[in-house]
């Protein structure tokens, strides 16, 4: 998922907040697009991951514990 949220958000930043086509940036502006598009993709992930790995770690550390379970807590 992270690779594919890079690419879209990369592409949106050149598409919206750059006024330069990706082609004709140099390479500095080139590499803080992509920066910023790693860093903007890792926060994304994280949130929509960060559930599901709570989910996991109780289930892992709850010993005879079912899904169901996780709403009571």
């Amino acid at each position: 998922m992270k690779f594919a949220s890079f690419e879209t958000i990369v592409e949106q930043l050149y598409k919206h907040a750059i006024p330069t086509p990706k082609d004709q940036c140099s390479n500095t502006t080139q590499l803080g697009v992509s920066f910023a598009g790693g860093y903007l993709a890792g926060i994304l992930c994280a949130v929509v991951s960060h559930p599901a790995d709570n989910l996991v770690s109780f289930l892992n550390n709850a010993k005879g514990a079912t899904v169901g379970d996780v709403s009571k807590h």
